[in-house]
This record gives C-alpha cells, structure tokens and sequence, in this order.
C-alpha cells in the first residue's frame, strides 16, 4: 500500500471516529457549557439524550442555597447556529445567533422562575425574602453587547415576603422594556391587599433603580402596617415610598 493510501485511509479513519465522537456526544457535556458560561450560578441535574437533543433539570446556586428552574429540552442546530430550547411543557422557544450581527435572537420566550431570583437582578431585595411564581413571556428579542431590544412581560403570581405573615400580598406584573441599550421598568398591581406601583431601569453595571408607591388596599392598613414601614418612609397618610438605589449586580 502506498504511502498516499495509507495517509488518506488515517484521515479518513479519524475523520469518521471524530465525527462518531461528536454524534454520540453525551448530554452531560451541556452541563459542563452551562456551569461554564453561568460562572457556576446555574447546573443541569439528572440529564438525559446527548449533547444535540437531550434535557435536564436546570439548577440555579447562589449563598442562599441552590434552586430548580425546572425540566428544559435542548435540540442544538450547529448548521444554523441556532437551538429550540423547551422550558416544561410551554412551546420550544428558538434561539439564533447572527455572526454577522454579533446578536442573539430569541423567538417565544416562555419561562417560569421562583420569585426568588428577582434578587439576582436587584440584591437589595434580599432581606424581604421574596416567594411566589415569576411567568416570564416574550415575542421577539435581541440581544447584543449593547442591550436588549424587545419587551419582556413577567407576572408575578401569589407574591409573598418572609417578612409578613400574610399570603399572598398581591399578584404583580413587571413590564422591562429594551430599546437597544436602556432597559426600563414598569411594576403594577393586578389585584391583591399590598399595591405597589412603580418605574424605573436596570444598569448592567449598577443594577436596578426603582421609585414608585406602596399602600394598603382597603381593609388591610392594620394587617400590612408594619411591611409597609419597612417598605419605606409614609409620604402622605396611607402611602409609602418605594424605591431601590442602583448598587452592584451579580448577574448569572
């Protein structure tokens, strides 16, 4: 056999055992991209498939302790750069990345969260202890090293706070709203016994600014007095100050 054949049999022998080797990827290298890329804030648990379509069970890790995100499906597209990723039983949303672009697209976002990880994007919540369901809802996003472009709709279900014995307080919606580089706030009240109103914006390098008003629906002023003052100072009978100053973030 000629010493071509036999460099051309090698190249195609180890073409074939690589390309073996990155079908039959496991799903568990996933977990290692995603504790990666995550600064080790987020971990997938009991995966299952392979690295090209497989699921597991999404950790959030922070001082508090660790969290479940939920079950998330994964199907990668490596020819289009993209992935469709299914968080529980909602439509699979689909994300691309644009070379050209330098941007991530995201199509129908649908996730839901613990009410607890609002403290990642604003730390001064720590102390309230914050409970409930985040359901998270987009159409279409982009994201660049700019910003965000795109509404995102959060409602916040059977909220609650360690520091009050009442549950739930409220159900509340957060509006974020991303023109390219700025990403403005809008919180409300959907219905509940604390109403809160308020606007403000998230810096990446600060973290989230946010004013706005707290009170007690009617009947309930006794029962929420004493979050109320916690809250913030009352500028008027009735109704208190709400607000969060810009500090650090720690983003996952």
């Amino acid at each position: 056999m000629s010493l071509r054949r036999r460099l051309a049999l090698t190249l195609l022998f180890s073409a074939v055992f690589i390309a073996a080797l990155l079908a039959l990827a496991p799903s568990t290298l996933m977990g290692h991209v995603v504790e990666r890329a995550s600064g080790g804030q987020l971990m997938l648990a009991r995966t299952q498939g392979s690295l090209w379509q497989g699921s597991g069970i999404l950790l959030f890790q922070n001082s508090s302790g660790i969290r479940s995100l939920g079950v998330y499906h994964w199907h990668l597209q490596p020819w289009r750069a993209a992935m469709q990723l299914q968080a529980g039983t909602y439509e699979p949303m689909s994300l691309q990345y644009r070379p050209l672009l330098a941007r991530l697209d995201i199509e129908h976002l649908r996730l839901d969260l613990p009410a607890a990880l609002l403290e990642v994007a604003a730390p001064q919540l720590h102390p309230y202890r914050l409970q409930g369901a985040l359901q998270a809802h987009a159409g279409h996003l982009q994201l660049d090293a700019r910003g965000l472009l795109g509404q995102i709709t959060v409602d916040w279900l059977n909220a609650a706070s360690g520091l009050s014995p009442i549950a739930p307080l409220g159900d509340y919606r957060i509006v974020l709203q991303g023109d390219g580089q700025k990403l403005a706030a809008n919180l409300s009240t959907q219905g509940g016994k604390l109403q809160m109103q308020a606007r403000g914006q998230l810096d990446p390098s600060k973290g989230v600014q946010i004013s706005g008003t707290a009170q007690a629906a009617a009947g309930a002023e006794d029962e929420l007095n004493e979050l109320l003052h916690y809250i913030g100072p009352e500028t008027r009978p009735g109704i208190y100050t709400l607000a969060l100053m810009p500090q650090s973030v720690a983003l996952p």
